[in-house]
């Protein structure tokens, strides 16, 4: 039996009846707005549902295969909660009227959507303000040149970036500090082994942004007055995402440029990048806000967040959240007692699940098993029963070192204190 699609949903779905109220008399479509997008949070349920197909072609960024990235990759992820709406203006020209302003869309799914490139724009500029244009007057030349230079490697060349006729993002940072130019072209040219002779290079940066796709949608209202009446005139409805809303931002680091170099300035450049990154995208979030309207307090994330993971390829490396209570390793001569996991190997346990052999049964079979003397086990059995399980915590952690370390973190804030102290010394290498 075959149908048109039109009978079986007339109006279409909520994308296509927003469509339609461009052909509405203009007295109408106000009113029919607000009651698709914020009364019946009909748009949130279209939402939910475009996200659950995005997920179920893989379109969502997720965990990558670290072995296949090279020594220093790491890769964040973590779900926020807008505090404040996020305002942004979407590019479509056929929308409800010219009193609606649109907020940024995918164009297959119409999920409201913060693209990658915007968020690499806002983290550069965050990095540049709080690292370059307010410590201009404290930093020297050549130490404003090299925070220039490792912000570079972090984001690639900037825009509008030529040798005496630099425009745009490039002018504005070379303004700041004029005479530090120079030092960091050589920076670059030294990095990158390029002449003098030759244009600087057009490179890619290390870190590789993904978009945010967030969950919900609603209105904003601006009701401009007559200066002379004091009335209402015009209202202006702004599409936008509520606070409370969700989304995920996910931040992938891959030092291409480091591949054949020192592996241990490859880790300590690594784990800079990572501190400044986690504290430019701390500020971001919590302080400057992103899309439009942030001077009027758009745009802010809260600083708590859920799903955090941070995974690293830079093997031996422990984080503070890691740290274990004190204890006493096992001696030398315990070692025969245990297994590789630190458990008590079965000829030395009793019946019962957990306990060990008393000291009847340790005198009948203990020395045979190849046990020592029954004063050396009464010392281990003493020091299983009070360090056992942290010994055996120690063991499962250090065989996870081998691997790639990963961690979650609740706050933003606590993640920027874990980058700023981990345990190990990255100079020691760890596992190979």
């Amino acid at each position: 039996m075959s149908y048109d699609l039109y009978v079986e949903k007339p109006k279409g779905d909520v994308v296509t009846q927003l469509r339609l109220l461009a052909s509405e008399e203009n007295s109408t479509k106000a009113e029919k707005f607000i009651e698709l997008v914020h009364e019946n949070r009909t748009y949130d349920t279209f939402i939910n549902n475009e996200k659950e197909t995005i997920w179920s072609l893989d379109l969502l960024p997720s965990s990558p295969d670290m072995s296949f990235l090279p020594l220093g990759s790491w890769f964040l992820q973590f779900k926020f909660t807008l505090a404040t709406p996020w305002i942004s203006k979407d590019d479509d020209p056929f929308y409800v009227a010219e009193s609606v302003n649109p907020v940024r869309k995918d164009k297959v799914f119409k999920v409201p959507i913060m693209s990658a490139a915007s968020w690499k724009g806002l983290l550069r500029w965050t990095l540049m303000h709080t690292r370059l244009a307010q410590r201009k007057d404290e930093l020297t030349p050549e130490r404003f040149a090299q925070e220039h230079f490792f912000q570079t490697l972090l984001f690639g060349d900037e825009q509008g970036e030529e040798p005496a006729r630099a425009k745009g993002f490039a002018k504005y940072v070379d303004s700041l500090k004029p005479e530090a130019r120079l030092a960091y072209e050589r920076m670059l040219r030294q990095y990158y082994e390029v002449e003098e002779k030759d244009p600087l290079p057009h490179h890619k940066g290390r870190l590789h942004f993904y978009p945010t796709f967030f969950d919900q949608i609603d209105v904003e209202v601006i009701n401009p007055h007559s200066r002379k009446t004091k009335a209402g005139t015009h209202p202006i409805y702004l599409e936008c995402v509520p606070a409370g809303a969700t989304g995920t931002f996910t931040l992938l680091y891959a030092p291409l440029d480091s591949i054949g170099k020192d592996e241990t300035e490859t880790k300590q450049q690594a784990f800079s990048d990572l501190k400044l990154a986690a504290e430019g995208i701390q500020a971001l979030l919590t302080i400057y806000g992103f899309g439009a309207k942030t001077s009027s307090g758009f745009g802010v994330a809260q600083d708590t967040v859920e799903n955090s993971s941070l995974e690293l390829k830079i093997p031996g490396v422990e984080f503070s959240q890691e740290r274990t209570p004190k204890f006493e390793e096992p001696e030398e001569v315990f070692q025969k007692y245990l297994d590789e996991t630190g458990q008590v190997k079965p000829v030395f346990t009793g019946k019962e699940k957990g306990d060990l052999l008393s000291n009847s049964q340790y005198k009948q079979s203990g020395e045979q098993h190849g046990g020592g003397s029954l004063s050396e086990f009464k010392r281990f059995r003493n020091w299983y029963l009070n360090y056992g399980e942290d010994w055996q915590a120690s063991l499962t952690r250090r065989a996870t070192l081998t691997d790639y370390p990963s961690l979650s973190f609740e706050n933003l804030n606590q993640l920027v204190d874990l980058c700023r102290n981990p345990l190990s010394n990255t100079t020691n290498g760890g596992a190979a």
